[in-house]
């Protein structure tokens, strides 16, 4: 079956970004390929220079259960662990009001981190993986993956009749230790700040922690000082029923996912993985993070929080496993991944990855944002990540 590709509204020509059209028929040849062999369900990319968009393609198809459906260039996607990136900034933005500093232990807000294991936890650990807390499962491919949502029975169970009564508040109370309880269950795997383990476990506890210090949920504060500030209106949590049929799945739970309903209000905040998102919402994004903190004249964080984002949190390095590569110097920025000597950008570009798979990508000495989404259900697919940003700064002039 042929593929076609279909093009998005740009701003101006390659050649006016100073980009090769070679270059993007090379990608959309190569992304093509991918698709053909069955290790790419879809692929869409948008590239912006200067602040305008100059290439933004789709191709392949929308849904896994029709393979007649078409990825558009504003199709919607889950974008997983760039989620944290929102966080970071929502983080980020009540340090600048003075509500938390960085090297905050985390015991402030919790009494259940007050113990010798955890006790000296801060904002800055759970930011760049270093917390010690539970990395996610299938980090250290063991052969039983588990994450603490598997073990939250074990602090309480509704289902017993003799439970007390409790009131709304006193409820959400102890719901809300009860999954707290679970992350803890169990040894750290290291001390903090000793090695790098990703875990998006501790990315719930910071989206709790914004929401104790505003007294909104997650959802709302992101959604009331990030999205709607920055035009993302095709930008969710949780996808309207009218735009399912626009969202691009690879698997069954992509489909369940759209249509669960929970009582958020008490579970953990999807602060590390929850959102859905299209390519120009998350390029308008990442002009915000280009510019230094504002997009067309609004301001979301300031110029010094955005530098901060980009400076290596390790200039001596930190020991990292990192799914199957043992590293004994990782680079890494506040939630952030850095340019190392082997990427074809500098190690001033951050960026961040989600699972699906995607990625927002920030160049500020190319003046440069990168967004792209390349859908599988096979998992890591590497050509689909390294491959793509090889070729994709290959174009600059």
């Amino acid at each position: 079956m042929s593929i076609s590709i279909h093009h998005g509204l740009t701003d101006i020509s390659p050649s006016e970004a100073g980009y090769r059209e070679s270059t993007l028929q090379q990608l959309d040849t190569f992304l093509m390929g991918l698709i053909n062999e069955g290790k790419l369900q879809c692929a869409s990319y948008m590239l912006a220079r200067g602040g305008q968009t100059f290439a933004v393609r789709a191709l392949g198809a929308l849904r896994h259960t029709d393979p007649a459906s078409e990825l558009q260039p504003t199709s919607i996607r889950k974008i997983a662990s760039v989620t944290k990136w929102f966080t970071l900034v929502s983080i980020m933005r009540l340090m600048e009001e003075g509500k938390l500093y960085l090297t905050q232990p985390v015991k402030d807000w919790y009494p259940e981190f007050d113990h010798r294991h955890y006790e000296r936890i801060t904002i800055t650990h759970l930011l760049t993986h270093t917390s010690g807390l539970a990395p996610d499962p299938g980090y250290f491919t063991e052969p039983y993956p588990s994450g603490p949502w598997d073990i939250e029975f074990a602090f309480g169970d509704d289902s017993d009749a003799s439970k007390p009564e409790r009131t709304e508040a006193e409820d959400t109370a102890y719901r809300r230790s009860r999954w707290i309880k679970s992350v803890l269950a169990g040894p750290p795997v290291c001390q903090p700040g000793e090695s790098w383990n990703y875990s998006s476990t501790g990315f719930a506890i910071l989206g709790d922690i914004i929401s104790q210090i505003t007294g909104m949920s997650y959802n709302d504060y992101v959604r009331q000082t990030i999205m709607e500030p920055l035009g993302m209106h095709r930008t969710f949590f949780e996808v309207p029923e009218e735009l399912h049929h626009e969202v691009c799945t690879v698997e069954d739970w992509d489909l369940n996912r759209l249509t669960r309903t929970e009582n958020r209000g008490w579970s953990p905040p999807r602060a590390g993985g929850g959102l859905y998102s299209t390519l120009a919402d998350m390029n308008r994004f990442g002009q915000m993070m280009l510019n230094q903190g504002t997009y067309q004249g609004v301001r979301i964080l300031s110029r010094r929080s955005v530098e901060r984002l980009a400076q290596n949190q390790f200039p001596s390095g930190i020991p990292a496993f990192n799914w199957g590569d043992r590293l004994q110097h990782m680079t890494y920025g506040l939630s952030s991944q850095l340019g190392r000597v082997f990427d074809p950008f500098k190690s001033g570009t951050f960026y961040h990855e989600g699972a699906g798979r995607c990625a927002l990508m920030v160049d500020a000495e190319e003046d440069f944002v990168v967004s792209f989404f390349v859908p599988t259900a096979s998992g890591w697919v590497p050509e689909s990540i390294v491959s793509i940003k090889n070729m994709i700064w290959s174009g600059l002039q």
